[in-house]
């Protein structure tokens, strides 16, 4: 079974370096930043708060296995 990767940057946008370079070359000034998104606020506190704790409970397990071996 694959365990679940979590992080904590779930809000933040997605980008690449070029996706940054792109960004100071774009004249008209528009947006090119693609953020993680959700149909409400409380639903994205939710997911970024789910995220966090994972990534909590993720911390955790390895020092579990660090300290077990």
């Amino acid at each position: 079974m694959k365990k679940l990767k979590y992080t904590s940057t779930f809000l933040l946008p997605k980008t690449s370096f070029w996706t940054g370079v792109s960004s100071i070359l774009n004249i008209s000034g528009g947006n090119t930043s693609l953020f993680n998104s959700a149909d409400s606020g409380e639903e994205a506190d939710l997911k970024a708060l789910r995220s966090d704790w994972g990534v909590v409970g993720q911390d955790f397990e390895m020092a579990l296995e660090k300290a077990l071996k």
